[in-house]
């Protein structure tokens, strides 16, 4: 099997594994939320703004992986090689900003889009 064709599905996995980590981190957080009825809950807290952040950019990530796997299931064709280089590069500036971070499982998987259109196909065995 190509791992290009997995690519939708690694950052799938990244995006639930982000999520994860938010709720875990942030469901303190997210209660004294709740609680105060959602509506203008962040306003000037940080530590809110980073929570509610964190679990978007993990949606986020859900929802692209899933359009990254709907593209690859009807063009049955790797995702183009610009979207893996953009996301190199973001991934590159992330780990400069948060060297100790989840960027780095970024990596991998642009290499991985980048690769996949080059005259080398990557094979998993």
């Amino acid at each position: 099997m190509e791992l290009w064709k997995l690519s939708g599905v690694f950052l799938i996995a990244t995006g639930i594994i982000h999520t994860i980590v938010g709720l875990t981190i942030g469901w303190g957080i997210i209660g004294e939320m709740i609680q105060e009825g959602l509506y203008n809950s962040v306003e000037t807290q940080y530590d809110r703004n980073a929570t509610v952040w964190f679990l978007f950019c993990g949606i986020y990530w859900i929802m692209i992986g899933q359009f990254f796997h709907f593209y690859i299931k009807e063009k049955n064709k790797p995702i183009p090689r610009f979207i893996g280089w953009h996301l190199f590069i973001i991934t590159l500036i992330g780990l400069i900003i948060s060297p100790i971070s989840g960027f780095w499982l970024f990596i991998p998987q642009a290499i991985i889009i980048i690769m996949a259109n080059s005259k080398r196909i990557i094979r998993m065995k």
